[in-house]
């Protein structure tokens, strides 16, 4: 896969204490920010716009430049503390483009908004299964540790299921190894102590999204 790819839009979701909910879309068209808020969030009782430039009267909004509520969630490159954010993240410091931005170091804030990638290239089970195979764990080690059925992991590694929330999260640990690296961190007990070290140090080097898997 390429690490490099190119981030299509940016989903955003408002986060509820026991469940989120799908707001909108960001996305970037002939040199203008575009956010659509989806149809169904526009006509939901007790939500709250994303932002007061982002009103729930209007589905389409657009502007030439970054809108005020997302550009606020991206930390000034002149905050002392900017490096660690970017490192922790899994990007560099150098990064300009805002989509990434708010996907890393934006992805939470203040709001009960929360930012998920959106990728142009189609993730699947082959790609779930090829960094599971890389981490040189057994599905029930991979379903423990990034907290899904085995079940639901055996269906998507066999092309016969696309949940999509669980495939948005399986993208993320793939697509930012700092992200899995924190998950295994946090619930890798069930491993050795050996083959957990193992897995971090692979991720840690991020050696598999340099690769070309096909």
């Amino acid at each position: 896969m390429n690490k490099n790819k190119t981030i299509q839009a940016v989903e955003v979701y408002l986060k509820k204490r026991k469940t989120r909910v799908f707001v909108g879309k960001l996305y970037r068209k002939k040199g203008d920010y575009i956010f659509e808020y989806d149809q169904k969030y526009l006509y939901a009782k007790h939500v709250i716009p994303v932002g007061e430039e982002l009103p729930l009267t209007r589905k389409i909004h657009r502007s030439k430049k970054l809108f005020p509520s997302f550009q606020d969630r991206i930390p000034s490159s002149q905050n002392p503390a900017y490096e660690e954010y970017c490192k922790s993240s899994g990007i560099s410091k150098e990064e300009k483009d805002p989509l990434v931005l708010l996907v890393s170091i934006g992805k939470r804030g203040p709001s009960s908004f929360i930012f998920e990638p959106f990728f142009y290239q189609k993730f699947d089970g082959k790609d779930v299964c090829e960094f599971r195979k890389w981490l040189n764990l057994t599905q029930r080690e991979f379903a423990s540790c990034f907290d899904l059925p085995r079940s639901s992991l055996n269906k998507i590694e066999q092309m016969d299921e696309s949940g999509k929330e669980i495939m948005k999260r399986l993208e993320i640990f793939v697509r930012f190894p700092k992200v899995a690296l924190e998950q295994i961190q946090k619930t890798g007990g069930i491993l050795s102590s050996k083959k957990r070290a193992m897995v971090e140090n692979k991720l840690k080097k991020d050696k598999f999204l340099n690769k070309d898997h096909k």
